[in-house]
């Protein structure tokens, strides 16, 4: 039986819009907890296969809109399979191509601008040239909107059109675009007239180009029922959770408008899963043999305080898997963390952004350091790990606002507490279509620019990556991110003291990688006694 469709869920491996950090290298390698383990076996170098890699950490879940699409596909009637990265997994792919495929669907949700969709498209496109591809999601939908703002004076689009679709300048070769903010149910349409050989010309919301111009179909603003639309976990392949760790989301939606942020506010499309039903969930996905699960709502449930009832769920219902979640730290000033711990949160990761109430009421953040810094050593007290996002630069960011916010960070670092804190550090961007986009916010702060070139009246983008670099050379007691490591490694076979110090041991060691060249045996001497276990 024809494939009706192969689902891409993200690039892979190309226009990545991290900030990466100076992370630690062993051999050309970041230095991962299990690549260390490793190079300590082999005497100072890194001899493959690494144990470990590729699993059982937070980088190697799955992709959720990925799970998502082709859960709903399969409940809709149709063939189809998933590629998660593709450019990781082009081999698998290309075997795929051997099935007859009718169509590619690609998912935008992590793609970030118009190049890394080209470069995917004009990839697939040397594999199968005739294939019929589709692509929709949050980009697609962006980059219609941004066509929209066009038409608007006063709205800064000149320097956008590069990077995103429909303003006709070296468009990817794609065959029909999915604009609306949903658009699962048009997808799905879509591949139904493909498998009989109908045209898809009829179906609104989507944008076909003839002639090498754009066709817009008809435009309708509606949502589409899928707010109540589960993922059948029991119905999906192996593959899926052969990670050992699995993306889930219990809210859809964010009713916050913080002033950099532009993500879709439409709170038409806000929703919060069951608690009944979050825990069948959770109970499938731990029977198919998940150990780790990624909460990824932008504020874990909206907010609205009920992480106890969550926890005691958990708890009740005996279920073994250990989570973490982004939230608000306002959220969690009626947590129990003790309860919170024993239901099995490992980290919680917030967006803290600033330490300077100034900045903060910029961004309309509504938090307040004070707020910040309770909630950080209340959830450190008990041994959950505590990950932060920070951005600097944003209007009104001086020297001062800047040494408030590293001052902060060192005052939360806690190193007599058992938890540890680590960070992203994120310079501004002036993000298309958020708040601080808008014209008469550029006037008031005197911004320009774009993206990540800008400057405004307190702070030019130049200046921002200077102020990072030092924030990230004054932090001692807390350390980057590190999204690969193997999370068994981590926190079955290091107690949570042995845990912090190795944590600590590979940021110190990072830094002075910065100006020299690491010994194999300065490295070697430093973990091996990190990993040792004080008498």
């Amino acid at each position: 039986m024809p494939l009706d469709a192969i689902i891409i869920a993200e690039a892979g491996g190309t226009g990545s819009a991290d900030i990466i950090h100076k992370r630690l290298r062993l051999d050309e390698k970041v230095a991962t907890i299990q690549v260390i383990r490793n190079y300590l076996k082999h005497g100072g170098c890194v001899v493959p296969p690494v144990e470990g890699s590729g699993v059982m950490n937070w980088g190697a879940a799955y992709r959720l809109n990925g799970i998502y699409l082709l859960s709903y596909l399969l409940k809709g009637g149709l063939h189809a399979k998933l590629i998660d990265r593709y450019f990781k997994e082009k081999a698998d792919f290309i075997k795929m191509l051997a099935d007859n495929p009718r169509a590619v669907v690609i998912s935008t949700t992590f793609i970030r601008n118009k190049q890394t969709l080209h470069r995917l498209v004009e990839d697939i496109r040397d594999q199968a040239p005739d294939i019929f591809i589709i692509a929709g999601g949050p980009f697609v939908n962006l980059s219609y909107r941004m066509l929209e703002r066009s038409r608007k004076p006063g709205y800064e689009t000149r320097l956008a059109e590069n990077d995103f679709l429909f303003f006709q300048n070296e468009e990817p070769r794609i065959n029909l675009y999915i604009t609306g903010i949903q658009g699962e149910d048009i997808l799905l349409a879509a591949l139904q007239q493909i498998r009989l050989n109908r045209p898809v010309d009829d179906l609104p919301n989507t944008v076909r180009v003839e002639g090498g111009k754009y066709s817009f179909s008809e435009k309708k603003d509606y949502i589409f029922d899928n707010l109540n639309t589960s993922i059948e976990w029991q119905s999906l392949p192996e593959k899926i959770f052969s990670p050992g760790v699995i993306p889930l989301q219990t809210s859809k939606g964010c009713p916050f408008k913080c002033a950099f942020c532009n993500f879709t506010k439409d709170r038409r499309l806000m929703f919060i899963k069951s608690l009944d039903r979050l825990v069948e969930e959770l109970k499938i996905v731990s029977a198919r043999g998940v150990r780790f699960i990624r909460f990824t709502d932008d504020n874990f449930r909206h907010g609205k305080g009920n992480l106890n009832n969550f926890s005691r769920r958990i708890i009740q219902e005996n279920i073994s898997v250990k989570w973490m979640t982004m939230v608000r730290a306002s959220a969690l000033e009626s947590a129990d963390f003790e309860l919170l711990k024993a239901s099995g949160c490992i980290e919680v990761l917030l967006g803290l952004e600033s330490a300077d109430p100034r900045i903060l009421a910029n961004m309309n953040k509504n938090a307040t350091p004070k707020l910040y810094a309770r909630v950080v050593e209340q959830l450190m007290a008990v041994g959950i790990d505590v990950s932060c996002y920070f951005i600097f630069g944003f209007p009104g960011e001086t020297a001062q606002t800047v040494q408030r916010t590293r001052d902060f960070i060192k005052r939360i670092e806690f190193p007599e507490l058992t938890g540890t804190l680590s960070w992203a550090l994120f310079p501004f961007s002036v993000a298309p279509l958020s708040p601080v986009y808008e014209p008469e916010m550029r006037r008031k702060y005197g911004l320009n620019g774009y993206m990540d070139q800008w400057e405004h009246d307190t702070m030019t983008s130049k200046e921002v990556m200077g102020h990072i670099q030092r924030v990230f050379n004054a932090l001692e007691h807390s350390c980057p991110m590190y999204r690969n490591d193997h999370l068994g490694m981590l926190h079955d076979d290091l107690s949570p003291a042995e845990r912090k110090r190795f944590f600590l041991a590979r940021h110190r060691l990072s830094k002075k990688a910065i100006g020299k060249r690491l010994s194999r045996d300065e490295v070697m001497e430093t973990f091996a006694t990190t990993f040792r276990r004080p008498s």
